[in-house]
């Protein structure tokens, strides 16, 4: 059977990257699809530590391609590595967390601190040990929302101490900086205050 490039690539669409709604085209691990003589060959590349998502992707490729109508197809996956810092809170463990739950969203002003406020406050209300960071550089809250401006200490070792309010350990920008203070902060800058 002949198939172009552009159909393979349609039926790759049917495979979702694991976990997510996005199919593993749109994330752009597609990065080549060749046509010569009836075979076809597949490459995808993915940035991933966990073992499962690459066989997951292969055998669902798989099965696209047979639906398509091809038996003999190879997909064949470059992995490496993430780059540092882009892993999330699973490969990169913070000594004496036992679990993060990140709030983001790709919009201000609806409410991702409000979320993480009132998050943070019925965990600790279930005796879960909390803790809450607001990393929120240009308009941190946290600091009203918990009503302290008080300002944190550092220890002998250069770590911050946080505040502790409603049984809750918070440390937010707000608490940083005075309220008529400008703060200058660069790309660096900002990549460093969260870690």
């Amino acid at each position: 059977m002949s198939v172009s490039e552009e159909q393979v690539r349609e039926a790759l669409r049917s495979v979702k990257y694991p976990g997510f709604s996005r199919d593993i085209v749109s994330f752009g691990l597609v990065k080549s699809v060749t046509v010569d003589n009836g075979e076809v060959k597949v490459q995808l590349a993915l940035a991933t530590n966990d073992p499962n998502v690459p066989a997951t992707i292969k055998n669902e490729a798989d099965r696209a391609l047979r639906d398509l109508g091809l038996t003999g197809a190879k997909v064949l996956i470059d992995i490496h590595a993430p780059p540092a810092g882009a892993a999330g809170m699973g490969a990169t463990q913070i000594p004496g967390i036992k679990h993060a739950i990140a709030i983001a969203s790709g919009k201000g002003g609806v409410g991702k601190s409000t979320v993480a406020a009132n998050l943070a406050v019925a965990l600790e209300q279930t005796k879960a040990r909390v803790g809450l960071c607001d990393c929120d550089i240009y308009g941190p809250s946290i600091s009203l929302m918990f009503g302290t401006r008080e300002r944190p200490v550092a220890t002998e070792e250069n770590k911050i101490v946080p505040i502790e309010q409603y049984n809750l350990k918070l440390m937010s920008m707000g608490f940083l900086l005075d309220d008529a203070s400008p703060a200058i902060l660069r790309g660096p800058m900002v990549t460093r205050y969260t870690q």
